[in-house]
């Protein structure tokens, strides 16, 4: 979060925010998710280019629809804070507990399973936060326009799980050509 900005206006402030942050219980991964939404809520840029906020049950029907198995490759090409690969990991972490004791099922669960794109370096930030805090250590969160020729990567996924950017520009001369509008 290097271009984060935190204005605090007095030391008492400042006690009783930090007093707040002590009293969570931050093993609570439903928690750490309710203060990235409040954190993502405040943030002022929000729905100015196309970002959207899935509400959390909705991502989480949408990945026990879609049910992830320890062979998915899994892509949010549009990722925000990281809320439906986040779900994926956590539905991953749930009911494949057994196999992800195996080294080489752990290893693609923390490094190579989730990929996540977005054009706003603060999202990425949140969203490569978001996953470490659920247990997977090294996602590919990069920053990239998906819809672009810059985008390689189209075929390497064996599970897209995405919310479409509803608002916002696109500029029409850097959409790859074999995308048709």
């Amino acid at each position: 979060m290097k271009d984060a900005l935190f204005q605090v206006p007095t030391a008492r402030v400042l006690v009783k925010v930090v007093d707040a942050l002590d009293s969570l219980d931050l093993n609570n991964k439903d928690i750490m998710g309710d203060v990235y939404e409040y954190l993502l809520s405040q943030i002022a840029q929000s729905g100015t280019n196309g970002q959207f906020r899935t509400p959390r049950h909705i991502i989480k029907m949408m990945v026990e629809l879609m049910r992830p198995t320890l062979e998915d490759t899994i892509c949010d090409p549009a990722m925000g804070s990281a809320g439906f690969i986040t779900a994926a990991a956590q539905y991953i972490a749930e009911h494949y507990k057994a196999e992800l004791m195996k080294t080489e099922n752990k290893k693609h669960y923390t490094t190579t399973m989730f990929s996540g794109f977005d054009t706003d370096q603060t999202m990425l930030r949140i969203g490569a936060m978001n996953m470490m805090l659920h247990g997977v250590e090294a996602p590919n969160i990069t920053w990239m326009d998906s819809l672009s020729e810059d985008n390689t990567h189209r075929n390497e996924y064996s599970l897209i799980m995405a919310n479409p950017p509803f608002t916002g520009s696109l500029d029409k001369e850097t959409i790859s050509k074999d995308w048709s509008f």
